[in-house]
């Protein structure tokens, strides 16, 4: 019975853990600050869609668009 308690503290303990450090549904990540060391893997080009939309076309890629509001 003893061991049963305990088993049942560690599942406990363990599953409150895991909630808190998991992020919430509505949480947006940090931004993280650019690091001139690494490579970027997938460059991003800001508020400028023509010169976006001329280097997807021109590496015959698909344009990947991000949008997103505070509210």
């Amino acid at each position: 019975m003893k061991n049963d308690s305990f088993l049942a503290l560690l599942v406990v303990l363990a599953a409150g853990t895991a909630l808190a450090a998991a992020p919430t549904a509505g949480a947006r990540p940090a931004r993280e600050k650019k690091s001139a060391t690494l490579p970027q893997v997938l460059p991003f080009v800001h508020d400028d869609y023509a010169q976006a939309l001329a280097r997807a076309r021109a590496r015959k890629l698909p344009l990947f668009i991000d949008a997103w509001a505070p509210w």
